[in-house]
């Protein structure tokens, strides 16, 4: 199960570079879309500093105010964080509860499988809206399916 999750969150991570690169080159890109990318990576950073008993006051704004600019470098910062801690992870750790609160300040109890699923599917909803906002503004929408990764990892091929 742990080596399925940690290779989601690469999926994860392609998925939102490909985004990311559509933006990048659009001449003016919706400025929803790139709300809706600071929101995907809100989420990664506060769930996994949830998870670690982190400090979570910086955690005010569920849509930060970041720059396109300044997606790429909390992107990679995040993916880094990420690989970082599923490597210390191991099967009974997927298991573990942990207590935190939500951005409204209400505790709540979850067990870690369950966010680290959670936070791979939240990037992948929010990733559909981004695919809309980006054909309808004549973005060139990328294909981020799970298949679509499968194929460029050499899983899946046409015979």
């Amino acid at each position: 199960m742990l080596d399925q999750i940690r290779k989601n969150f690469d999926y994860d991570q392609w998925a939102s570079e490909k985004f990311l690169k559509a933006l990048e080159e659009m001449p003016s890109p919706p400025e929803k879309a790139v709300k809706i990318l600071g929101h995907i990576l809100f989420a990664k950073d506060v769930w996994l500093a949830r998870i670690l008993k982190e400090d979570l006051s910086r955690f005010k704004d569920p849509y930060p105010p970041y720059t396109l600019a300044e997606c790429r470098p909390k992107l990679d910062e995040l993916h880094g964080k990420w690989k970082g801690y599923l490597a210390s992870l191991n099967e009974e750790g997927l298991k573990g509860k942990f207590v935190a609160p939500n951005t409204q300040g209400k505790l709540s109890e979850h067990v870690v499988q369950n966010v680290i699923i959670q936070v791979i599917h939240h990037g992948t909803y929010h990733r559909g809206q981004l695919a809309t906002l980006v054909a309808q503004a004549g973005g060139n929408r990328p294909g981020t399916d799970y298949i679509s990764y499968a194929y460029e990892l050499g899983e899946s091929k046409f015979v």
